[in-house]
């Protein structure tokens, strides 16, 4: 658990004042990010405590960013416009945001109205995240959501079992003895067929997605691994 929270700003580069009063103040550490791309990166990399979400954010469209994170956790949100308009708020709120907020608060109202929602949402049990991440990867055991790189792997529950397996034993080789185990959960000598196959489809679409060659190697009549970042 990190000794002070962390919380994602996610705004334009010209965001509202109000929202500039966030940044570096007690009792929180911000980090504050401009696209929606770069929001979604932001949260798989430091796994901030909660997020501050612009619905004026260029990029990636702000409402996709807060289904996405709402699809998978369960992170305090407040979403943040210009103006107040009903219908966006019925939205937001439905769609799981925990707070929409404008400016048509008192300004000397506004930050520390803010602050004290999330220090409430904030404060507690640390959430406990199962995470594999070493700088290239990113698997999350609980939702099973996979990044590689800074993409998305639309991967089925075994090629994210598999993945995750192989990035569990950096520069080791695993067989497919021991994949079938680890992964299927089937005696050794069951069909190794199925892990050449899954390699396959599972090399295939990390290239696909990311447009670079997979990070799993065969070693030929041994098995295969997943080199660390790095590493030849």
């Amino acid at each position: 658990m990190r000794p002070v929270p962390l919380i994602l700003i996610a705004a334009p580069a010209g965001m509202h004042p109000v929202l500039a009063g966030l940044p570096g103040a007690e009792p929180y550490e911000t980090l504050v990010v401009h696209t929606g791309e770069s929001a979604l990166r932001a949260l798989y990399k430091f796994r901030p405590d909660g997020l501050v979400l612009s619905l004026r954010l260029p990029g990636l469209d702000p409402w996709e960013v807060l289904s996405r994170v709402r699809g998978i956790s369960d992170l305090p949100i407040a979403v943040v416009d210009v103006e107040y308009r009903v219908p966006d708020a019925v939205r937001a709120l439905e769609a799981g945001a925990d707070d929409y907020l404008t400016p048509d608060l008192p300004q000397q109202l506004y930050v520390p109205l803010l602050r004290a929602r999330l220090r409430r949402s904030t404060e507690g049990a640390p959430r406990v995240v199962s995470v594999i991440e070493d700088g290239r990867i990113s698997l999350d055991l609980g939702t099973h959501e996979a990044v590689l790189d800074g993409h998305w792997l639309d991967l089925t529950p075994i090629e994210f079992a598999l993945l995750a397996a192989l990035a569990r034993h950096p520069g080791q080789v695993l067989s497919a003895d021991q994949l079938l185990h680890m992964v299927w959960d089937v005696p050794p000598d069951a069909d190794a067929s199925r892990v050449k196959y899954t390699v396959l489809r599972l090399r295939r679409k990390i290239a696909t997605t990311t447009g670079v060659e997979a990070p799993v190697e065969t070693v030929r009549g041994v098995g295969y691994r997943y080199p660390a970042p790095g590493q030849d």
